[in-house]
């Protein structure tokens, strides 16, 4: 992955305190030994040894404290982009997984219609086709041969549940990846929207108003 800019500055500032305070130990190691090879009697030099020492160890602490809290900084960076990168890992496979389930899902909806379709074409009594419904539902929710349907073929899964419902379906009129279309206002041969009729179809149910148009009661 890209690295975070914020966290390649404060890597920058940790390597260039630490070289700081490597070059002020160093001087200071240098002033020390020049202090101990300098003989006794010797013409004092213009700074005092000790007044040096008190600037270059003053500087060296300043150096580290800065250190310690940009090594702080560093670690706070860290973790944070650590953090958000895996919240958005997490999310990336909520996502994943929620898409994958509506795939399974629509799947199974697909295969469902298109055996449903077959027994519709096939089966002239309502009975039977709704008995062909419930067993094709149990095969799909217990024959362990249909467990992962989103990873089987189509074709093949739909001829597999035909033949488990000992269905015969014309295969010739199977195109890409369905029946082929039926003519427009097609209607199952068991829907009651077949029967013309200018009365209402469906029985009334309980409490529903009169439909606009229909007769009153006659009164005793």
């Amino acid at each position: 992955e890209t690295p975070d800019p914020a966290i390649a500055r404060a890597e920058r500032r940790l390597r260039l305190l630490e070289e700081l305070s490597e070059i002020g130990m160093e001087l200071a190691r240098s002033l020390c030994r020049e202090a101990a090879a300098a003989e006794p009697g010797a013409p004092e030099t213009p700074s005092d040894p000790a007044a040096t020492f008190a600037r270059l160890s003053r500087a060296i602490r300043l150096t580290l404290a800065l250190e310690a809290r940009t090594d702080e900084a560093l670690r706070a960076l860290r973790a944070g982009v650590v953090a958000e990168r895996e919240a958005k890992r997490v999310e990336a496979g909520r996502r994943a997984a929620v898409e994958a389930d509506a795939q399974r899902r629509a799947h199974r909806q697909k295969v469902e219609l298109l055996v449903i379709e077959a027994a519709d074409r096939e089966i002239e009594d309502e009975e039977a086709l709704w008995g062909v419904f419930a067993a094709l539902e149990e095969r799909l929710g217990e024959d362990a041969t249909y467990e992962h349907l989103d990873r089987l073929p189509l074709r093949e899964t739909v001829e597999s549940l035909c033949a488990d419902l000992q269905l015969n379906p014309d295969w010739s009129r199977w195109e890409g990846e369905g029946w082929t279309p039926e003519k427009p206002f097609y209607r199952s041969r068991h829907s009651i929207w077949r029967r013309p009729s200018r009365k209402p179809l469906l029985p009334p149910y309980p409490g529903a108003a009169p439909s606009p148009g229909s007769p009153a009661h006659r009164r005793e």
